[in-house]
């Protein structure tokens, strides 16, 4: 069994073809000779100073095609799994992933590949005896039956960054599923030996860099959780946040942990909902999201190392911003506008107010999609995944306080606040409209 960290930066599929040329990937891949530089020669330093691993050929260029299995009720799916066999020449190599530990924010899985005979899948090549005796307890092989296929090129080399290696694999092709297709066009980064969170810094360098070009983005789905979508006919939906429940040891530490890493999960997975869909809940969403991510830096603010804090709050505010009018514009035509426009019928001044405020939505939409195209976006989340996995998001002078309870953080936290709402509540009905809307 193998442990897989990896992440995915998304490209255009128009791009994709071509991004090994592009120089913050080529710097990365120059040729070297096996073993140590020659005398008098040097090793190459690519991108930030990641150093190329030597190989006569860096680049390994492969034709893979894959075809998924799981049962009719969807069996592994649910259980946060994916059986694959993968065609390479004449070669079969069936792999199970299953959920593993490692960083939040990246795909973590632990790995069961082998070399099969065949092209049905094969129980005695899972070698934990554990998942092998709960896969026949399920009789989940008798039942397996194809799901879906992805073919692309995969072009993937080596290099290292601060003593951690990573394969780099750039992936061109197609997933399909009755008769449906969607492309596959990323680069998939994956840790091979050393420290998992150095995967964030690679990340952030080689997308800040490829940005300069065409957008780049954070992917959130495995090619398995796109394949499944796609055989169910699945279009991407506006997500609420998972429900969280602490136990009462939990420390205050671990409480901000899991809360920033839960709006992070309500915030990507609405992304594909607001770039797809016209849905205003998509947007909404989002912006819930935001303002959960916002409230919990807010309320920790005494315990977050200042130069960290101000990074968080300077780009949640802008990120804020950027989905600011949009929704401001639902809000308007679907709570008030159109509700006056059916008693108004046949009134073309009123027509022309609605039409204005739909243009006005439709640019404000736009300027929500550019931002989650926006450089600025990608790096904020790598940042904020980094900073969790390292802690360096904590107050130096605040390590009593974040090892306690966070019950005895909370209550002291929940009763001054709500002192506040009170004393403001008192005077609502006189309040300015800024006030009011801090109320």
């Amino acid at each position: 069994m193998a442990v897989e960290t990896e992440l995915k930066l998304l490209v255009p599929p128009e791009a994709v073809a071509g991004i090994l040329r592009q120089p913050a990937l080529r710097n990365l891949i120059r040729p070297q000779q096996h073993g140590h530089p020659a005398e008098g020669e040097s090793e190459s330093v690519g991108l930030n100073g990641t150093t190329v691993l030597p190989a006569e050929d860096p680049v390994q260029r492969r034709k893979l095609v894959a075809v998924y299995f799981d049962t009719p009720d969807k069996w592994l799916a649910e259980h946060g799994m994916a059986l694959r066999i993968r065609r390479i020449g004449r070669k079969r190599i069936q792999t199970l992933k299953a959920p593993g530990a490692g960083p939040g924010g990246v795909q973590n899985f632990q790995e069961f590949e082998t070399e099969i005979a065949q092209d049905r899948p094969l129980l005695a090549a899972i070698t934990d005896a554990k998942l092998r005796r709960r896969l026949e307890r399920e009789k989940v092989w008798q039942r397996l039956r194809p799901v879906f296929e992805t073919r692309f090129q995969r072009s993937a080399f080596a290099c290292e960054r601060a003593g951690t290696t990573f394969e780099v694999a750039v992936d061109h092709g197609d997933i399909v599923a009755l008769g449906r297709r969607a492309p596959i066009a990323e680069i998939e980064l994956e840790v091979k030996a050393g420290e998992p969170g150095a995967i964030f810094d690679l990340a952030e360098s080689l997308a800040l860099e490829l940005a300069e070009e065409y957008p780049v983005r954070l992917g959130a789905l495995t090619k398995a959780a796109r394949g499944y979508a796609l055989a169910d006919g699945v279009e991407p939906a506006p997500h609420k946040a998972r429900d969280i429940t602490f136990g009462t040891q939990v420390a205050t530490e671990e409480a901000f942990v899991a809360i920033v890493h839960n709006c992070l999960d309500q915030l990507r997975a609405n992304e594909e909902a607001v770039l797809a869909t016209e849905d205003d809940e998509a947007i909404h969403q989002f912006r819930v999201a935001l303002r959960r991510l916002r409230a919990i830096v807010g309320a920790y603010r005494d315990l977050i190392d200042d130069d960290v804090h101000a990074l968080m709050s300077i780009d949640l505010r802008w990120l804020q911003r950027q989905f600011g009018s949009a929704r401001d514009l639902d809000v308007l035509i679907a709570e008030t506008l159109k509700p006056i426009h059916q008693r108004l019928r046949g009134q073309p001044a009123f027509d022309r107010l609605i039409t204005a405020a739909e243009t006005a939505r439709a640019e404000a939409r736009h300027t929500a999609h550019l931002a989650l195209e926006n450089p600025r976006y990608l790096a904020m989340l790598l940042q904020l995944y980094r900073h969790l996995h390292t802690g360096d998001w904590r107050r130096a002078s605040a390590r009593a306080r974040l090892g306690a309870k966070v019950g005895d953080f909370a209550r002291p936290l929940l009763q001054s606040r709500h002192k506040r709402l009170m004393k403001l509540g008192q005077r609502a009905q006189g309040l300015p409209e800024a006030e009011l809307h801090r109320l």
